[in-house]
């Protein structure tokens, strides 16, 4: 149905690298969840069976809650392994975080016990997927929560058959129309999904998915999916952008050996380049007294060092007066 350049066309107007989002509601709205390395934005700090913050909006909540809160996870087998009743430190957590406007991280360990930070902090992360609690803006040193309750309109959520179905299909919905064109095994890495998992989801959705096979991959993409004209935009992304973690086969972008040196050996995803529809390199900045430097590595040759100059100087306009400097690295 679709060529390989065409699904490139689709997901990189999808990601925002064609034309900017209006609002930042808009661009959390397509991406649902966004990997976060700052512990306090990050509203849910679990994300399926991977213990990795994410930040997304209140009014996702439930529906997380439903898709992921309503399983087994990790959490489940930390705690019996440690003999630990999850059941109850919950109902506690609970009870205890209603209580109070706010609930800082020592007196939820108080309540959890003298376990490793790895326990306690899965604990609380399934406490925020649960929808008990949330983290509220402070620094990284001092971290507060509040229950959910305080977030006005608070309705109790319970296990759902019907529901928690319908919350499933509306994850699978959102992310093949915030990436897809997608494989299956696209969606489940993202998500931390299985095939079991989804399964009464993709039967339900049958007649809103187009299936279709390239270089014997099969794909799904909604029905009236339509491929955008080609960007010719120069756009750099974030740390840990959804156009090389919302997918299992990230070579849609750049190559396998690109995708390997844009991961730190400890386990950090970093920002690309995108340009002519592919990622050519990397970039980076740090403060040197008091001068803003960006490196750039490119992947291969030096190329549209106008174009990424211009975007470069445009970041900085928006974070710093000071002066700049950028510096290349040849691949």
């Amino acid at each position: 149905m679709f060529t390989k350049a065409e699904i490139t066309q689709i997901r990189l107007k999808k990601l925002g690298m064609c034309e900017p989002f209006s609002e930042p509601k808009s661009f959390m709205r397509r991406t649902i969840a966004l990997q976060s390395q700052n512990h306090q934005p990050a509203l849910v700090k679990i994300w399926a069976n991977r213990l990795t913050l994410h930040t997304f909006l209140a009014e996702d909540w439930e529906m997380v809650f439903r898709v992921f809160g309503t399983r087994r996870n990790i959490v489940h087998r930390i705690c019996e392994k440690e003999g630990l009743d999850l059941e109850r430190i919950l109902a506690e957590i609970d009870v205890f975080s209603r209580s109070k406007e706010v609930v800082n991280r020592k007196e939820l360990d108080a309540i959890i016990g003298d376990y490793s930070a790895q326990v306690r902090s899965s604990i609380i992360a399934q406490a925020a997927i649960r929808g008990i609690l949330y983290l509220l803006p402070s620094s990284d040193t001092i971290r507060n929560y509040s229950h959910r309750s305080r977030l006005g309109n608070y309705t109790e959520w319970a296990p759902d058959e019907a529901k928690d179905l319908e919350a499933m299909k509306a994850l699978i919905h959102r992310y093949l129309a915030g990436y897809g064109p997608a494989t299956w095994k696209d969606f489940r890495h993202w998500s931390g999904l299985t095939a079991g998992d989804i399964k009464e989801a993709v039967k339900a959705l049958a007649n809103e998915l187009v299936i279709f096979t390239l270089d014997g991959e099969e794909y799904i993409a909604l029905r009236g999916e339509k491929v955008p004209n080609a960007s010719q935009n120069v756009f750099l992304t974030g740390k840990f952008d959804q156009a090389v973690i919302a997918y299992k086969d990230p070579t849609w972008i750049m190559t396998e050996a690109q995708r390997k040196s844009a991961w730190t050996v400890n386990g950090h995803c970093s920002a690309i380049i995108v340009a002519a529809n592919r990622a050519i390199g990397l970039w980076k900045y740090e403060w040197k007294k008091g001068i803003l430097i960006f490196t750039v590595s490119y992947f291969e040759s030096a190329c549209f060092q106008k174009e990424i100059k211009n975007e470069l100087e445009r970041f900085a306009s928006r974070i710093s007066p000071k002066p700049l400097e950028i510096q290349y690295n040849l691949g």
